[in-house]
């Protein structure tokens, strides 16, 4: 029944659908379903990162059980609802209101990610890294993931149980993280730590704003439609987080003026944070003849990359994944920029440049990146140890990635308001890619050839599975019905 729900059949590549088929199963075993327990970044196949969440879960590992199993994956977020009071404690130990959740968080959702990470291999000195205080991106990471399982699922029942209080509280740990300049006429997000982990204090960093902004937005939103539809529900949930009607006001205000580092209008380039592009300008090949010893932390304080534009994994580009605003034209401009800048040294990288070279068009460098985002594991080609500690064992981010590659990325899969789409580039010698989906309820299955696509609407559906073609043509395709394109 799981593989009938979850399996993504590929022809004409026995390579990549024996991958497939390995990462999707670690993605599933990885995957508590009897209880609201975190997915180990590493599963439970060694004592690496304790068997605790990262951002990983609601980013990499949670969409495949969204679109095939949304009961997993709203018990995946009614995780982050049992963990609240943790989130709250963290924000107020670091001088902030709301939820701050953790960086590495356990059954309760306390931090248990260590200040002192790394080790120094030249003098054996512990490095002060900021993971647990600076990288608050998953916050509002979280609230994108509500909101992405609202679309899918249209469960307006759990945003009223859950999600509500938990966007509500993010949106008070912006508010009060964000930096208002007066001289500028906006908000900045400083002292962060991105996606790319090497590249510790920064301000500005595009990937952290735009998703605060994101998840501003979706506060106010959700707010507005409860004060509408349910103000009982709205009441409840306000008196027992004590919130007031100013607040909302604050995040209006800020979603309004944060600052939002814009593409550079000759270059198309969006700049990572503030000074990137002042930094050296070289490559991860480059930069490792620099090393003393194989096994230097990269990253800050005094590693080799933190003084130039070399990044550890995506950042911009994992905003293009998940953020889709932006143009084909700006996506690829910045593909070309970051890629050979990237050195890939996080198992959770490669799947999103697979994804964003598909988007643009690319299907050969998609297919060369998710081959390298799922062989980490079957082939053994991840860290086992960076800067004198363990990280080895099942990457299960990469795992789930898997799915999302081969669905969003060389499906092309899209939500187009109350329909779907897909705009498929798939590799030239694959000869279909299929897979089934639930949206809103209803199942169906598609099948893409180089030549057509083929969606077939599950026979017991209750409404029909709305089709946008590329072209702009919409389709209804009824239960039991078949629509070739």
């Amino acid at each position: 029944k799981i593989w009938h729900l979850t399996d993504v059949r590929i022809t004409g590549d026995d390579e990549a659908q024996v991958l497939t088929r390995f990462n999707l199963y670690h993605n599933v075993i990885a995957t508590p379903q009897h209880a609201s327990l975190p997915i180990g970044a590493r599963g439970l196949s060694c004592q690496a990162y304790q068997g605790a969440a990262f951002w990983d879960q609601e980013i990499f590992n949670m969409p495949m059980f969204l679109y095939t199993q949304p009961a997993i994956a709203r018990n995946i977020l009614k995780y982050r609802y049992d963990t609240l009071d943790g989130a709250r404690e963290k924000a107020k130990a670091l001088g902030y209101e709301g939820a701050y959740y953790a960086w590495i968080s356990g059954k309760t959702g306390e931090e248990l990610c260590p200040s002192f990470f790394f080790k120094d291999v030249l003098t054996g000195r512990l490095i002060r890294n900021h993971f647990n205080c600076w990288q608050m991106h998953i916050s509002p990471d979280i609230t994108y993931a509500i909101w992405h399982y609202y679309q899918v699922t249209e469960d307006w029942d759990f945003i009223v149980s859950y999600g509500a209080e938990i966007v509500f509280e993010i949106a008070r740990l912006i508010f009060s993280y964000g930096f208002f300049k007066p001289h500028r006429q906006r908000y900045e997000m400083i002292r962060l730590l991105g996606p790319d982990e090497y590249h510790e204090n920064v301000d500005n960093n595009a990937f952290t704003n735009y998703q605060c902004q994101y998840a501003l937005e979706k506060a106010c939103s959700i707010f507005t439609d409860l004060q509408a539809s349910d103000p009982e529900s709205l009441a409840r949930i306000t008196q027992r987080i004590s919130l007031i009607n100013n607040e909302i006001n604050n995040w209006r205000d800020m979603a309004a003026k944060l600052y939002l580092p814009q593409p550079d209008p000759d270059t198309q380039l969006i700049e990572q944070f503030d000074g990137y592009f002042q930094l050296e300008d070289t490559t991860p090949a480059e930069i490792k003849k620099r090393l003393q010893d194989p096994g230097e932390y990269h990253g800050w304080p005094n590693g080799i990359a933190v003084h130039t534009q070399v990044l550890k994994q995506a950042d911009v580009i994992q905003l293009f994944c998940l953020q889709d605003t932006f143009t084909t034209q700006i996506e690829r401009a910045n593909y070309n920029y970051y890629e050979p800048r990237t050195e890939h040294g996080s198992s959770l990288s490669p799947s999103a440049y697979a994804t964003i070279a598909c988007k643009t068009g690319n299907a050969s460098d998609g297919y060369q990146h998710f081959i390298k985002s799922s062989s980490v594991d079957l082939y053994n080609t991840g860290k086992a140890v960076s800067g004198g500690t363990f990280i080895g064992g099942i990457h299960t981010a990469a795992c789930g990635a898997a799915w999302s590659v081969l669905t969003t990325g060389f499906a092309g899969l899209k939500l187009a308001g109350e329909s779907v789409s897909f705009s498929p580039c798939l590799p030239s010698h694959w000869q279909s890619i299929s897979f089934h989906l639930q949206i809103r309820g209803q199942r169906f299955r598609v099948e893409i050839n180089q030549h057509s696509l083929r969606l077939t609407a599950d026979p017991g559906n209750e409404s029909s599975v709305s089709y946008l073609a590329e072209n702009g043509k919409a389709y209804q395709v009824a239960a039991g019905q078949e629509l070739v394109v």
